[in-house]
């Protein structure tokens, strides 16, 4: 029984991670384009996205296994929807759920210097992305 209870639990908290996974901000970015008016208010966002995006699937090519880049992409997400929806309790549902992501990625087994770094990762690929997509848009 108690096998049972923590096989849930870790399958939960790799479900949480998926929300990190490229699948998911692939769906979550052809969504975005779906929506009727978006242009307007995604336009703005789309340089500083990319770049961000870019930025760790670069730095996902170079170092493995020290970086946990679920964390990165769902930082990234979550910021970027968060600003494109303009709400505030959508916000704080936002910022929820990255702290069950954060708890999620410990309780699989990932350090939390992978998880740091993860995080680091997405919150630098933000700055970085909104510092240079403001000059090119």
């Amino acid at each position: 029984m108690a096998m049972e209870k923590k096989g849930w639990k870790k399958e939960f908290a790799r479900d949480f991670l998926a929300l990190g996974s490229w699948m998911f901000l692939v769906l979550i970015s052809v969504r975005l384009l779906l929506l009727p008016h978006r242009w307007s208010r995604l336009f703005p966002l789309l340089y500083p996205f990319l770049i961000a995006i870019i930025l760790v699937l670069i730095l996902e090519f170079f170092v493995k296994d020290k970086i946990d880049y679920y964390i990165s992409r769902a930082i990234i997400l979550g910021f970027f929807v968060a600003l494109f929806y303009k709400d505030n309790w959508f916000n704080g549902f936002v910022v929820a759920i990255l702290f069950i992501l954060l708890a999620s990625s410990w309780y699989i087994g990932n350090s939390w210097k992978k998880i740091n770094f993860g995080f680091l990762l997405g919150v630098f690929s933000i700055g970085l992305g909104l510092l240079v997509g403001g000059w090119l848009g």
